[in-house]
């Protein structure tokens, strides 16, 4: 007892209390001593709320259907807090958790592995408040739960990704119709333009005609009353006074 007590404390997960320095073991109480240091190194990091609790059942700790509803969400989560995600993935919370396993094999690291394994099987043993298939029931647990959070957030994606191909594609259909719509308007007013141009030519080559048809005709008009001016002229010359006979 007294070499699991020095590991443990060398390991920094039991501090040495007053009444233990200075009291010596009474006779026969070594595993009781053995079962405090075990289960105070137990409860160390255990949370306040899980301390007393009788751990639940292997089965209760199988996180919550791992291909379920990915999480209502619009983007992807990132830097999520493990606790948090297996919360939301239905991990029960065990009383000795598998973080707790893993700050006992980090605290006793200086010891070879056969001694470590043998230390934490002793703990395993002689404490009844835990037990090591609880341990790896959670760390099982919690795989499928991180698998299960990567699925979700794979799912996540995968549906961002349809969405905005769907809305680029929508994006895309409604730039063609509208550049579609534009060029047939751009077709018809150069239509316009043209039947414009067209019957404005048109127009002002009927005028230009008929600006030179008044000019033709003014001048065959003045040639003819000059004509008759002149005739009228020599014949009321004849008979003026004065006129020569």
């Amino acid at each position: 007892m007294a070499t699991l007590k020095k590991i443990l404390e060398a390991a920094r997960l039991i501090e040495r209390t007053d009444a233990e320095s200075v009291a010596p073991s009474t006779v026969g109480g070594g595993d009781d001593d053995l079962d405090a240091l075990i289960r105070r190194a137990a409860e160390a990091d255990a949370p306040a709320s899980s301390r007393g609790r009788a751990p639940a059942a292997a089965e209760s700790a199988a996180p919550a259907d791992v291909a379920s509803t990915p999480e209502t969400t619009v983007a992807i989560e990132e830097g999520l807090d493990l606790g948090e995600i297996y919360a939301r993935q239905g991990v029960a919370v065990a009383a000795f958790p598998v973080e707790r396993l893993m700050k006992l094999v980090e605290g006793l690291r200086t010891l070879d592995p056969t001694t470590r394994r043998a230390a934490i099987t002793a703990m395993d043993v002689a404490d009844e408040t835990w037990s090591m298939d609880h341990v790896l029931a959670d760390a099982d647990a919690k795989v499928l739960a991180l698998r299960g959070h990567q699925q979700a957030l794979k799912a996540i994606a995968e549906n961002i990704g349809q969405s905005n191909r769907e809305r680029i594609a929508a994006l895309e259909s409604d730039r063609d119709g509208a550049v579609a719509a534009l060029r047939e308007q751009i077709a018809a007013l150069e239509a316009q333009i043209q039947d414009a141009v067209g019957s404005t030519a048109a127009e002002v080559a009927k005028l230009q005609s008929q600006s030179e048809s008044a000019k033709a005709a003014l001048q065959r008009e003045t040639l003819r009353i000059d004509a008759t001016i002149l005739n009228l002229e020599e014949l009321v010359a004849q008979f003026r006074p004065g006129a020569k006979a």
